[in-house]
């Protein structure tokens, strides 16, 4: 059986597709879309999450060259056995507390029979300009102290436990080179007397 037709009239407040009205309504609700579109965008990227501040990465070190190597010329100081004339004879190596650097004052331990115990044998500087040198003035007493004179020297550093004593001038005094060993780095040398 076919189904009856109910004819109704149109009103005047219906909203057709071409109203100004429904396209107002339309517009507003794609912007409300976009703008949510938006907002959830946001909210969902990464700049917007909360987490822990992160650090900018720091910049590789530069590549540093290698330490130079130190100066056994300036690790002298200690207690030594030195070849002087009567020797082998006690000799401590310091610095000197009058004046600033790497200063050395060598001090006689045992006397021989020309310089007294305690007496300065020599003093000396770190040469700045060749590695392992001592530049020294060495006390030169042929004759006791009556005839004590200063001669220049050389402290050649061939390791931290032993030195050779040379003169400038090989003829200027007796007994030179001298030879060092540090105390402790052999057995205690016999002593000639």
């Amino acid at each position: 059986m076919p189904r009856a037709r109910i004819d109704r009239p149109c009103s005047s407040t219906a909203i057709t597709a071409s109203s100004p009205r429904f396209n107002s309504r339309r517009s507003a609700l794609k912007s409300l879309a976009l703008l949510l579109a938006c907002v959830v965008a946001a909210c969902n990227s990464q700049s917007f999450q909360q987490s822990e501040p992160s650090m900018p990465t720091p910049p590789p070190a530069p590549v540093q060259p290698p330490a130079p190597p130190i100066n056994p010329a300036r690790q002298i100081n200690g207690n030594w056995f030195a070849t002087y004339p009567g020797g082998p004879l006690r000799v401590v190596i310091g610095l000197d507390p009058m004046l600033m650097g790497r200063n050395y004052v060598a001090t006689l331990v045992d006397g021989n029979k020309d310089v007294p115990a305690g007496h300065v044998m020599w003093r000396g500087t770190v040469d700045q300009n060749v590695p392992n040198v001592v530049l020294a003035d060495q006390v030169c007493a042929s004759q006791g102290l009556s005839s004590v004179r200063t001669v220049k020297a050389r402290i050649i550093v061939a390791d931290l436990d032993h030195l050779t004593e040379e003169l400038v001038n090989p003829k200027a005094c007796g007994g030179f080179p001298v030879k060092y060993t540090r105390a402790g780095a052999a057995d205690v040398p016999e002593r000639k007397n």
